[in-house]
Formats: structure tokens, C-alpha cells, sequence
């Protein structure tokens, strides 16, 4: 079987790296790779997914797997299955889950998915209005795609307020946010846990706690993650079961009523406050850290 993995980070390293030994991989190829990743496989550079299509198709490529975000919201996994192509992720539709954090918010709220209390504006009159009726620290979040960085937690109403002011402007992340969510934030300890999924079934793979903050004793400002390990030993079954019943089934059933059935990695950031896993974010591919450590497993 010839392999191609999409993406350049390590990440992408450790997927090839897990699936260098197995017998029955041949070749595996990767688009655009990195310094390490020629060492596993063939690196290439074709950014039109059209084109892409065209090189699986030549080489004989029998499952393309996408790493980072991006390609999956830009429709990468549509173009391929449309010429009948074997391909691990999300749809464009399915993968808004993570494209925009509005959406997210919206479809855990329609589901009745626990989350934070939140509003999402491109209002700074609503953003400050829903600003004061919070305690700090204050959760803004960008609506677009940001690497990992569109999460400021302010420690004030007045910094709140002036983040919201920098995303609604432009000044911060661009058109990613011109449109934001202000939440609550939730006091408790965090976990990233993701499961396998076809559309209906899923297969829930061990927690691992990814660590974002930039400096020691979680300071400084949120990254797209500075470590992770697994397992943890602060999930446990009844943990597990919560998440199962009270967000994976309920998402599946809801990205499938709604018309975008959610095959990939369903990759959930989740704060458990006194016990009750609560979702903060999803994102729809293998973490980046978390992935490179807990493929072993």
C-alpha cells in the first residue's frame, strides 16, 4: 500500500513514523513534508488539491491521510472523494467545527453539549456589554483559524476589552477576527481527548493533557501547544463514559441530521470542573504535540 500524508510538522512525522514498519506499507509520500520526514518517505510540493489528486491517482496511492487544518477546511477531503479517492478527514462542511469557533459554540448549544457560557458578536458594544456581567478572567476567542493563538484569556475587564477591540478590529488576527466569542472561563484541569470516527461509530483513544501556555507555571500567552504526554492519570472511566454519552454520540447524531456526517478525528479540548468534562474547543485532526506522543500507544 503507498501512503501519502498531508502536512508538514511533527505531527505528520509521527504518523509516517508509525506506519514506516508495518508490512503491508510500500511507499509513503509526503506533501510538503519536513527535514525529517524525508527520511521516512518521499517528500513533494503540489498545492493545488486537483493536482494532488492527479499524483495519487499516477502513483497508485491508496489512502491519503490530512494532518493540519487547513486543507480539511479548505475542502481538500471533497476534492478527492469526488474522483473517488481514499481519504482520512473531515468534509469542508464537517470541518467548520474547528474552522470557526461561532459555529462550534453554536452547534454545541443547538445539542445541548456542555460548554461555557458564551455570546458570539462582531458587535464591540455587545462584546463590552457581555464583558461586565462576567468575573475574571475573560475567555475571547477569534471565530477563524489562528494556529492555536486565538484564545486570549484576560486577567481584567479593561484587558478583555481591549483584546476584543484589537480581533474585532483586524489588528490581531486579521479577518479571522472580525467576528468573536467571549465566554466564561472555567477553572479546572484540561484534557485532549479524540476519537475515531466513520460518520456513525468512533473509537475514543487515551487522553493525553497538552500543555499551550508559552511559559512555566502556565504563564505567558496560549500557543499551538509547548508539550503533551500520555497517558494522564487525571482521566478516569467515569470520565470517559461522560464524554461518550454526553458529547461524542450527541456530535455524531448532530453533524449527521444536519447534513455533514463527521468521519476523522474528532479531537476534543475539554476542562473538567469538579468532576464534569465541559468541551472548550474542537478540532478536527490529530494535535500537533499530543499525536507525536501518543501514537505509541
Amino acid at each position: 500500500m503507498n501512503i501519502l500524508i498531508i502536512g508538514s510538522g511533527g505531527r505528520e512525522y509521527s504518523i509516517g513514523l508509525a506506519l514506516k514498519n508495518r508490512s503491508n506499507v510500500d511507499k509513503i509520500y509526503f506533501n510538503p513534508g519536513n527535514g525529517a520526514t524525508d527520511m521516512l518517505g518521499t517528500n513533494i510540493s503540489i498545492k493545488d488539491f486537483n493536482e494532488l489528486a492527479d499524483f495519487v491517482d499516477v502513483n497508485d496511492i491508496e489512502l491519503t491521510i490530512v494532518g493540519p487544518e487547513a486543507p480539511l477546511t479548505e475542502g481538500v477531503v471533497d476534492v478527492f472523494k469526488a474522483r473517488g479517492l481514499n481519504i482520512f478527514g473531515p468534509s469542508a462542511k464537517a470541518a467548520q467545527l474547528e474552522g470557526s469557533k461561532i459555529f462550534m459554540k453554536n452547534f454545541l448549544s443547538r445539542h445541548n453539549i456542555p460548554t461555557a457560557k458564551y455570546i458570539e458578536t462582531n458587535s464591540l458594544e455587545v462584546a463590552y456589554k457581555f464583558i461586565e456581567t462576567l468575573t475574571p478572567p475573560i475567555v475571547v476567542k477569534a471565530d477563524g483559524l489562528c494556529g492555536g493563538k486565538g484564545v486570549i484569556i484576560a486577567k481584567s475587564h479593561d484587558e478583555a476589552k481591549k483584546e476584543a477591540g484589537e480581533m474585532l478590529s483586524g489588528n490581531a488576527f486579521g479577518d479571522a477576527g472580525k467576528s468573536i466569542v467571549v465566554e466564561e472561563f472555567l477553572d479546572g484541569y484540561e484534557l485532549s481527548v479524540f476519537a475515531i470516527c466513520d460518520g456513525k461509530d468512533y473509537v475514543i483513544l487515551p487522553a493525553a493533557q497538552d500543555h499551550k501556555r508559552l511559559l512555566d507555571n502556565d504563564e505567558g500567552p496560549n500557543t499551538g501547544g509547548m508539550g503533551a504526554y500520555v497517558p494522564t492519570p487525571l482521566v478516569s472511566e467515569d470520565i470517559y463514559k461522560k464524554l461518550e454519552d454526553r458529547v461524542v454520540k450527541p456530535t455524531l447524531k448532530g453533524m449527521k441530521e444536519e447534513n455533514m456526517p463527521f468521519t476523522g478525528v474528532l479531537f476534543m479540548g475539554v476542562m473538567v470542573v469538579k468532576g464534569e468534562p465541559i468541551i472548550l474547543e474542537y478540532n478536527v485532526r490529530f494535535g500537533d504535540r499530543a499525536h507525536a506522543r501518543g501514537h505509541r500507544l
